[in-house]
């Protein structure tokens, strides 16, 4: 007995020591901190900002209490000092005054605690001497009264580089659904250090614009998705947008700088050979190398028979040239088309309802996001999928030698019991690869063949989190994914077109710099709803202050929707501890 007991007490130990050991070196789980709006403060002008001086205008003033909505958010944190963080997002706040949206401006210097809000110079309206210098100024006043698309990304050295497109909605051709006469063109702009010698003025001071490229006036041109990064050993600014000419293939474009933003190369295109090519993602490796990567199809213009994927470039000259696009991974995109049932991408109250009966915005842009890992020595994709049974997830895909094989692709966050997950984005740090997604597991009504939110009746609510996972090991195994909002939100609204129909954006950002992670997301928690009399379609989606509502806001124009806060749609933000 006593020989039995020892045994038993050595093994006891033993496995006590390997037990220590195992959680010694185990990654504890990453938390989310407070979720923070980082719209809807008081907006200030560039000349405010950067300290240069105190221009204001009555759009600047209105945009501090219209209370309207943005979407697509970026965010990038400042590698110098990871107290500075700064997002940019389409903003609606300009519509009344404007005509249309344009790229807000935000900026903390806290950590992603508090926010400073402004808009790129050159809007309409916009007299200060930033924007009358800005080469979007005359654009704007020939008509292209938008911007958006904001992507961002710095340097080592305290400026930021922040890009997006300025362009027309064009006019409607007919009755073919399409427009003409549109036109578009891509900027990038420089935000500098107020005061070189202090960290926490980095990207404060507007610095300029330039253009990138403008295409030819007429039906169906347009430029769209943008990615941008920046090589922090040399400082090179990368490039890379989607150009649309109104018929055959639509190109990727990419342009380069190598003197920090002041110039850049003649538009380089990447996707020869591929179709239907749109959502660049841009990843620096070492040594020269660049990857890009965005969603094509080869065999036809149109789709006919055609197969859609991952499209892959790299260049090892610093993007001097690239290699051959090819299809480094196939899957089939989820995209909300499959909740119509008449092949629209959004589906909202008469003219916009659907066959179906439900109310939903478009994420019909399913391109991969990626990310290169060069402490791992992997580059890493994400993309969503709809799986066999119509569900929509996320699946990855990682590669070893520079993208010239790829890993088959698998669940990011496997879920398979509940809920859809969409706008998928990536970044990586300090050999750790973070990743975000929108997620409807929290949905007690979610069934596979139903849009996120709606239950069988077509009535919505509020059940989508943003959730947040990451990888140690450069992308080839995933944490369990934890929520990152403190509140689901419901992304069918209807404060478009009218207030008949949602639009949510086309993506959301994580970024990174060591173990300071944050993230950004579009979100409807402000969004006052109305009350829908019985006998309307009670839908759930329909907003403050809408006549459906019995309300009397008839245009997003006027004043009317300022006090009823039903068309405030924010972009909120939460800092992330690995």
């Amino acid at each position: 007995m006593k020989r039995v007991s020892f045994a038993f007490g050595a093994v006891a130990v033993v496995l006590a020591f390997l037990l220590s050991a195992s959680l010694a070196g185990a990654s504890p789980t990453p938390t989310a901190g407070s979720n923070v709006p980082v719209t809807d403060q008081a907006y200030v002008s560039a000349d405010v900002m950067g300290g240069t001086g105190s221009y204001s205008d009555g759009v600047l003033t209105r945009c501090g209490t219209d209370n309207r909505m943005q979407n697509e958010p970026t965010l990038a944190i400042d590698p110098r000092d990871t107290r500075v963080w700064t997002s940019g997002a389409n903003d609606y706040c300009t519509v009344p005054l404007t005509g249309d949206a344009w790229a807000g401006f935000y900026r903390s210097s806290d950590g992603g605690g508090s926010w400073t809000d402004s808009l790129l110079p050159g809007y309409a309206g916009d007299t200060s001497p930033q924007g009358t210098s800005s080469p979007l100024h005359p654009l704007v006043l020939n008509g292209s009264l938008a911007a958006g698309d904001p992507v961002q990304a710095w340097d080592g050295s305290g400026d930021l580089f922040y890009m997006g497109n300025n362009f027309n909605r064009g006019v409607l051709n007919g009755n073919s659904g399409g427009t003409r006469d549109n036109i578009g063109s891509i900027w990038v702009a420089t935000y500098a250090p107020s005061d070189p010698n202090d960290s926490l003025t980095d990207g404060s001071r507007y610095l300029r614009t330039v253009l990138l490229d403008t295409n030819t006036f007429g039906k169906g041109q347009g430029t769209d998705k943008t990615a941008l990064a920046v090589d922090q050993t040399n400082g090179n600014v990368y490039a890379a947008w989607s150009n649309f000419h109104g018929s055959a293939c639509n190109e990727i474009l990419f342009s380069r700088s190598t003197d920090h933003g002041k110039t850049f190369s003649q538009p380089l295109k990447l996707s020869s050979g591929v179709c239907n090519n749109q959502g660049p993602s841009i990843a620096i490796g070492t040594g020269g190398n660049v990857y890009v990567a965005w969603q094509g199809s080869t065999g036809g213009t149109f789709l006919q028979h055609a197969v859609t994927g991952a499209a892959f470039v790299r260049s090892g000259n610093y993007g001097q040239t690239f290699s051959k696009a090819t299809l480094a991974r196939i899957y089939t995109p989820f995209t909300s088309e499959e909740f119509s049932g008449n092949g629209a991408r959004e589906c909202g109250d008469p003219p916009f309802d659907c066959p179906t009966g439900f109310t939903f915005p478009r994420f019909d842009l399913a391109p991969p996001y990626l990310a290169a890992d060069n402490v791992n020595g992997t580059l890493v994709m994400a993309f969503q999928v709809e799986q066999p049974n119509g569900q929509g997830q996320i699946e990855y895909s990682y590669s070893t030698n520079g993208g010239t094989d790829w890993s088959p692709n698998a669940l990011l966050d496997p879920n398979p019991a509940s809920g859809h997950q969409f706008f998928p984005y990536l970044t990586a740090s300090g050999g750790r690869v973070s990743a975000i997604f929108y997620d409807s597991r929290d949905d007690p009504t979610y069934d596979p063949t139903r849009a996120p939110c709606n239950d069988e009746n077509g009535v919505t609510s509020a059940c989508v989190n943003v959730r947040y996972a990451e990888s140690s090991d450069g992308g080839k195994t995933w944490s369990p994914s934890i929520p990152v909002t403190d509140t689901p939100t419901n992304p069918d609204l209807e404060q478009f077109g009218g207030r008949l129909v949602p639009f949510f954006g086309d993506y959301i950002t994580v970024a990174a710099q060591g173990d300071t992670i944050g993230a950004v997301w579009t979100d409807q928690r402000d969004a006052a709803l109305g009350t829908e009399p019985s006998g309307t379609d009670e839908d759930g989606a329909d907003v403050a202050g809408d006549p459906e509502t019995g309300g009397t806001c008839t245009s997003a124009l006027t004043a009317c929707f300022d006090s009823t806060s039903g068309l405030d749609q924010n972009i909120y933000a939460a800092p992330i501890t690995p």
